[in-house]
């Protein structure tokens, strides 16, 4: 079962960062002996590049002549966003031996991930996809600013410019874009070093690679379906109660896809084997899978065909919260999200509480099953493939005492069709040296000494906010009044400085509501010498920002919803030299747990908030320091850096984990008829659900599709095929819809029932068995169907299954495993029998009876087959594979085949001897339905059975009369 108690880091990441970077170069030195590919490149996807792309004016532009270009400015004129680092010095940037087209300086906003990244540099060449943003006219300044009617981004902290200081993307000519990736390739940031190397010429490059977008579609993606759909989504608010009165949640998306489309596009142009891939957070959730399509179509350069697509490895970090699965459901387009998200190997999250979210949301929403990870660290003489087992436990950490960093690790994962898409997380931090740098500024000082003169004997509680609806301000002002009126002792004792910067959007009620309701505390425990709430509606300098950081007694920070805060970080940092004063925090933010020593609240609680504020300003000078060591010490130790290296550790371990190194590769059409064409006599065995029809919820409407149907009767009515259905279906259902085929053969029950071609006979392998132990299971069957709503019990008579499909998924899910636990347990070791987990049901067989048993038969009786295809989809279809690997490695002779079971069992009355089969090595095509990465016996893959179906009507000469084929991953 879940705990709801994981902790918000593992054993393991909580070492140091030259522990968590040895460990990752043991991975790779690792991997490399075990023969992984590994190019040392790691590229990050996300929205922006990290640099402001201004354009230089050209003698004419579109026939009118350019004015002056304007002198640029100091570095330091223009105040940075508070939260971000400094931007280079005037020296940072290395003269290029060429004149330069475009200005380059850098974007503050994201000052965690940009700083993780830059540490990486230490170890890993790296590049970065990014979005241009809007270009900048020459009249903008390198730093930004703009117009004075350009409005103040606050997920950058930077001014937007207004629509008159923008250029057009049309008006950017192939000329000025080629120039922009010269004028890259020339750029060098000293931040771009982790400022605590002293070497910084070991330091490997940093690439930035540019995304082109029409300006429709670039502001369509962001300022529509991410701002307006996605973020308000993930913070638990419906687009609903923060759009405009023409809200859809169903608007803009078509340029979030294309968007998207464009990313996976420009990431797949420099793509090579063995890179790590990042891609960061919500705008970019369809990339993985757009990705991996591309991988396996061979649109890349050196992957997919028969190179597979199994030397990459991608992972997605989600920075913003995610939601329970009852919000995240009402979102129109919710599998496309979650498709493209787990077409990644690995699925990062901020807290253990969203990935059990995200786990909940794929399997209620999906339908998907869940699957437990253990992932062995590689040694020099371990295979490939690694060592991974089944199991119900679905928490992640490492196993074991005393195992050390290198120990086994356990993961979640979410199974699509074969492939597992790990789930995990990972908490963020701030660059804490950084931080603690900037607190010693000059210019801080003077304003410290100003705000303690200003506020000289009043206790002083600072909130610093977007004016954002989830950031609660609100609440937050109404517990302040809460603490005045139920703390008398407060009044004109405390008061609460509230800053709040403006938001992406405007919201002139938000406004309204804040300023009425300050208006009413000072009018109400006010005066005309004191006033209780100082509220400034503006983004502060840095100097100021940390000045009043600085000058706090209490912090509070209690937003309705938020993923990563960094504000509550560089409080603790700001306080290390003052006060070290206490901090209140949300509980409903991701950072909360991070932070166990801070007073967490219920936001929604005003009592309890109060409550808190008052224990905080009487708090003793002991208890404050204690505190405050404990905050500062997971500050400091997780940091941006240490992130960032966790997740190259994490991203590695899933090279053993997801076999990247050997996948299966897709099937190749041409060389299949070129076979199938040459051959006198042809073998086909067939699946049936999830192989010839798709999977769907009631196995009585998984009915043969009119391509199908065509397929079959083509091939069947050759008389040089033989056509075979090995199904777990019964008799009677492979009667009723494929028996009005004469020359189709069949087999029903996994392998206890065949009809040849061109009989009306079943001849039953059972016959000789002892069966005995059908009661016991279904005794045990009845048992937990009565206590899982939803599930049927499907009586064989060769096998038993029990079906959940229809109940709630994570129950059924959770009874299937104890009810696999009891069987193996307590049944198995005395009966002769196996146990099957399927999708969505629990099959129990005898041993002796399976799909590969059919298959050996089939084979022992056409031993002149020169051609074989073999297509099935999950478990009891690998016996089949396994049967079929007649001939070992690297061989080209003929091999002989001895009496299956399948033969003597049912007349052991005559001798049999060995046949020498006609078939050469590359004349069988085993071929698994299902994503290149999913783990089977099988030599070739397809990824749906629409997919199965238009290679057999292929090799016939035929095309699909349905609708178009879409592939799955």
């Amino acid at each position: 079962m879940d705990t709801f108690a994981e902790p918000y880091t593992r054993a393991g990441d909580d070492i140091s960062l030259s522990a968590v970077r040895d460990h990752v170069r043991a991975l790779e030195a690792r991997h490399k002996a075990n023969g992984v590919n590994l190019s040392g490149r790691i590229i990050h996807v996300s929205h922006y590049l990290p640099l402001i792309c201004s354009l230089t004016p050209s003698p004419t532009r579109d026939g009118v002549l350019s004015p002056p270009p304007t002198p640029p400015h100091a570095a330091f004129d223009v105040p940075p966003s508070p939260t971000e680092d400094l931007p280079a010095s005037p020296t940072g940037t290395s003269p290029a031996p060429h004149s330069p087209r475009w200005k380059l300086s850098p974007r503050y906003g994201h000052s965690a991930m940009t700083s993780g990244i830059r540490s990486l540099s230490e170890t890993h060449e790296q590049l970065i996809v990014g979005w241009t943003g809007d270009v900048l006219s020459p009249a903008l300044a390198p730093d930004g600013a703009s117009s004075p009617d350009g409005d103040v981004n606050p997920s950058t902290g930077e001014r937007v410019p207004a629509p008159r200081d923008r250029i057009p993307s049309a008006r950017i000519s192939l000329a000025d874009k080629a120039a922009l990736e010269v004028d890259l390739s020339h750029y060098i940031d000293k931040n771009d070093i982790n400022s605590s190397t002293d070497d910084h010429e070991n330091a490997k490059p940093i690439t930035y690679l540019p995304v082109w977008m029409d300006d429709k579609v670039a502001h369509g993606h962001y300022d529509g379906y991410c701002k307006q759909t996605l973020w308000p989504l993930f913070h638990y608010l419906l687009w609903q109660d923060v759009a405009t009165e023409h809200a859809s949640a169903d608007a803009n998306y078509e340029y979030y896809e294309q968007a998207n489309q464009a990313f996976a596009a420009r990431l797949a142009s420099v793509l090579q084997p063995g890179d790590l891939v990042w891609v960061h957070d919500y705008h970019l959730l369809l990339v993985p899978r757009m990705l991996r399509n591309a991988l396996h179509s061979g649109a890349v350069n050196g992957f997919g065909g028969e190179n597979g697509a199994g030397d990459v490895v991608i992972g997605l970090f989600m920075h913003t919260p995610f939601p329970s699965s009852e919000v995240f459901r009402c979102l129109p387009r919710r599998k496309e999200i979650l498709d493209g998200m787990l077409g990644a190997n690995l699925v990062c999250f901020q807290t253990y509480s969203y990935t059990r979210h995200f786990t909940s949301t794929c399997v209620r929403v999906c339908g998907y099953e869940t699957t437990s990870r253990t992932i062995q660290p590689p040694s020099a003489g371990a295979s490939r493939s690694g060592t991974i087992s089944r199991g119900a436990s679905l928490t992640r950490g490492v196993g074991g005492k005393g195992k050390g960093v290198l120990g086994a690790e356990k993961y979640v994962g979410i199974d699509v069709q074969g492939h597992v898409a790990t789930v995990t997380h990972c908490p963020v931090g701030v660059d804490a040296e950084r931080v603690a740098k900037d607190t010693l500024r000059q210019g801080i000082e003077p304003k410290l000494e100003a705000l303690r003169a200003l506020y000289q004997d009043k206790k002083v509680i600072v909130r610093l906010d977007k004016l954002d609806v989830v950031k609660g301000v609100l609440q937050k002002l109404r517990a302040f009044e809460k603490l005045l009126h139920d703390y008398s002792k407060w009044r004109r004792k405390v008061v609460l400085t509230q800053v709040t910067s403006p938001a992406l959007t405007d919201s002139p009620k938000l406004e309204r509501q804040v300023s009425e309701l300050v208006a009413h505390i000072n009018g109400e425990y006010g005066s005309l010498d004191f006033i209780p709430v100082h509220h400034y509606h503006q983004t502060l300098r840095k100097d100021e920002f940390y000045a009043l950081l600085s000058a706090a007694d209490l912090g509070v920070i209690t937003p309705l919803r938020d993923g990563m805060n960094t504000t509550s970080m560089e409080f603790v940092i700001a306080q290390e030299r003052t006060k070290r004063s206490p901090l209140v925090l949300s509980e409903f933010m991701g950072i909360s747990q991070h932070m166990s020593e801070a007073l967490q609240v219920n936001p929604w609680d005003l009592g309890d908030v109060a409550a808190a504020m008052n224990m905080g300003l009487l708090m003793s000078p002991q208890e404050k320091a204690a505190r405050h060591a404990a905050l500062h010490k997971v500050v400091t130790t997780h940091t941006s850096h240490t992130w960032a290296a966790v997740l190259v550790k994490m991203l590695l371990s899933q090279i053993n984990g997801q076999n990247t190194a050997r996948q299966t590769p897709y099937i190749p059409r041409d060389k299949l008829k070129d076979v199938y064409q040459k051959a006198r006599k042809r073998l086909f065995l067939f699946d049936y659900d999830g192989t010839l029809t798709p999977i769907v919820r009631t196995p009585s409407m998984a009915l043969p599709s009119v391509d199908a149907l065509n397929a079959l009767t083509k091939l069947s009515s050759d008389p040089n095929n033989i056509v075979y259905i090995v199904s777990g279906r019964d008799q009677a259902f492979l009667e009723e819809h494929l028996g009005h085929l004469p020359r189709l053969g069949m087999s029903a029950e996994h392998g206890g029932f065949i009809r040849s071609p061109d009989s009306a006979e079943w001849k039953d392998f059972t016959v000789n068995l002892d069966m005995g132990w059908m009661e016991e299971v279904a005794e045990i069957f009845r048992y937990y169907t009565e206590r899982t709503t939803g599930s049927h019990i499907e009586m064989k008579k060769s096998s038993i299954t029990w079906h959940y499909r229809s109940t709630d998924p994570e129950w059924g899910q959770f009874q299937c495993r104890q009810c696999q636990d009891l069987l193996e347990n307590n049944l198995v070791p005395k009966r002769s029998i196996e146990v099957l987990v399927g999708k969505k049901n629990l099959e129990v067989r005898p041993i002796a009876v399976n799909k590969g048993e059919i298959v050996k038969r089939i084979l022992y009786q056409n031993p002149d087959a020169e051609f074989i295809f073999c297509a099935g989809d999950d478990k009891t279809d690998e016996d089949m594979f396994r049967a079929l690997l007649l001939f070992p490695p690297s061989s080209t002779g003929k091999v002989t085949m001895e009496p299956p079971l399948s033969i003597t069992l049912i007349d052991n009355t005559k001798e049999y001897g060995d046949e020498e089969l006609a078939v050469s090595p590359d004349g069988v095509f085993t071929t698994a339905v299902g994503h290149s990465s999913k783990r089977t016996l099988a030599s070739w893959h397809v990824t749906t059975p629409e997919e199965v179906v238009e290679h057999m009507l292929y090799l016939v000469g035929e095309v699909p009369q349905g609708e178009e084929l879409k592939g799955y991953l």
